[in-house]
């Protein structure tokens, strides 16, 4: 009876083992989730990026625009962020519009600050920025 126990014990504690091992691998299926979003995330860089930020005129007459980019990606890095700057009077007319590529390199689940310095800009009372272009960094 007691033999019979240990083997018992033994076959279950093997079993046991086998499972473990198995569930520590990946299955395949997760990799191609992986693969597809990954897919996704560099054919659509706008997608996964979003940027705020606001301006102000500095003492040598310089306007200053200061924001983050956040990236909601999970797997893709994404570099050469390309925005658009739009300055507006008043009445929210667009007074001029800039395009700037920011250096920074943006990880995944991370924000990014930035700054931009431009000659002034007269009369802008507000802006919008937008990102136009992103490169995934491979």
């Amino acid at each position: 009876m007691k033999k019979l126990t240990i083997a018992a014990l033994a076959c279950c504690f093997l079993a046991a083992c086998n499972n473990g091992a198995n569930n520590q691998h990946p299955s395949s299926k997760y990799e191609e989730k992986k693969a597809s979003i990954g897919e996704m995330e560099q054919e659509s860089p706008l997608k996964f990026l979003k940027v705020t930020g606001e301006f102000r005129n500095n003492l040598i007459n310089q306007t200053v625009i200061e924001g983050e980019v956040a990236n909601t990606a999970t797997l893709t890095t994404y570099k050469n962020i390309e925005v658009q700057v739009n300055f507006k009077d008043k009445e929210g007319a667009s007074i001029e519009k800039q395009k700037h590529t920011l250096d920074d390199v943006v990880k995944p689940g991370t924000t990014t600050d930035f700054k931009i310095k431009v000659s002034h800009v007269s009369e802008a009372e507000s802006i919008t920025i937008d990102i136009v272009d992103a490169t995934p960094d491979k």
